[in-house]
């Protein structure tokens, strides 16, 4: 009798136990599924999100562009800041830089985001701060340099013939005598003049 209690119990604890399992097993099934598919929104409401940020990467009329230049021949670099124009605003990364390609092929795109935009060109001449004190039909004279590094007249001294100088300082002024601005321009110039 006591085997057969024994036998009984060990029987009701048995089928409660697989019960209880095999419910317990289910629940959690359910419970695992519904968390994998909360994982998958997740990840897609992310995905959505990242699509987003992508998509709002273009230019707006807020905008920044800067253009660094370098000019080789004195190793100055000239920075530009300004708005976007409207014919590039909306556009995004690769659209600008094929823009670039297309209408400034010297521009090389260096940062893209939507708030500021870097290009980078290299230019083989003397930059705009620059003077060059040379000579003009037998005379005297100071050139500017443009926006394409060619000398432009800005004075001449027609009573400054350069016949009238030393032969050495002659041929410095047929070269061109570069100066960085207006101070050293004026320096020099007080040399050749008095």
């Amino acid at each position: 009798m006591k085997k057969d209690k024994y036998m009984t119990f060990f029987l009701v604890s048995l089928v409660l136990f697989i019960t209880f399992f095999t419910l317990g097993y289910q629940l959690m099934g359910h419970r695992l599924n519904k968390n994998d598919l909360a994982d998958q929104n997740k990840t897609n409401n992310e995905n959505r999100d990242i699509s987003i940020v992508k998509e709002e990467n273009t230019i707006s009329p807020n905008t920044f562009i800067e253009k660094r230049v370098h000019f080789k021949e004195c190793d100055h670099l000239i920075t530009d800041l300004s708005n976007a124009n409207e014919e590039i605003i909306n556009m995004d990364r690769d659209e600008y830089e094929k823009y670039l390609k297309n209408n400034y092929p010297n521009l090389r795109l260096i940062s893209f985001s939507n708030t500021k935009i870097v290009v980078w060109e290299e230019r083989n001449h003397l930059c705009q701060e620059h003077y060059i004190i040379g000579e003009q039909d037998g005379y005297l004279a100071v050139f500017k340099i443009d926006e394409k590094g060619n000398r432009v007249l800005d004075n001449l001294f027609e009573d400054r013939p350069i016949n009238l100088l030393l032969e050495q300082d002659r041929e410095r002024i047929k070269q061109g005598i570069i100066v960085n601005d207006e101070e050293e321009l004026s320096d020099v110039l007080e040399n050749f003049i008095s």
